[in-house]
């Protein structure tokens, strides 16, 4: 597993699979989310006023080909209340996804880490609590977690904190199974 860390726009970057994680009580989509959404001219808020999709907990929709973004697939996964969220609510989240996103066989995906800078919740154990949900979810098959790819986008100001995270779901693995690119060897 590669995960690696870039303060690009999740709607610059060219992947297979894009995952972003909304809230049932956030209307309009906030975060990467929006801006996805904007770039998308609304299509996410207006399945969400359709009341096609709602947020509820591990709700999925996934759109091939999405135009105005570089990515394959854009799926949307639904997170329950931002206002409910816990550590405990993003592992299974994470788990969740590894498991849909097996489901799709897709190996190269971004994540933006939901939630970043929203809610009560400390941003490091955020992405410990998902990152390691994710790595629990893919474990289980054990043939794909080599060939798995992550590419997390932040914003500047978050980058140190999503690494923190980082250093303690390596705390948590060790080195065997996973390779975390810092932003100092993506610029290399």
């Amino acid at each position: 597993m590669k995960i690696k860390i870039t303060t690009a726009s999740p709607d610059a970057l060219s992947h297979d699979t894009l995952i972003l994680g909304f809230f049932s009580d956030e209307r309009p989509p906030r975060g990467y989310c929006g801006l996805v959404d904007w770039r998308l001219n609304g299509i996410i808020s207006t399945e969400i006023a359709r009341g096609k999709i709602s947020g509820l907990f591990s709700e999925k929709l996934l759109y091939a080909y999405p135009r105005r973004i570089r990515v394959s697939r854009l799926l949307l996964f639904g997170m329950g209340s931002l206002a409910e969220l816990t550590y405990d609510h993003l592992y299974n989240t994470g788990y969740e996804m590894a498991r849909t996103v097996s489901g799709i066989q897709a190996t190269d995906m971004v994540l933006p880490m939901p939630a970043a800078g929203r809610g009560s919740l400390k941003l490091p154990e955020m992405t410990d609590a998902m990152i390691t949900g994710l790595f629990d979810g893919f474990s289980c098959k054990g043939e794909v977690l080599p060939a798995f790819g992550l590419e997390i986008p932040v914003k500047a100001t978050q980058r140190e904190e999503i690494m923190k995270g980082l250093a303690l779901f390596r705390q948590r693995v060790g080195d065997a199974e996973c390779e975390i690119l810092t932003p100092e060897v993506n610029a290399a």
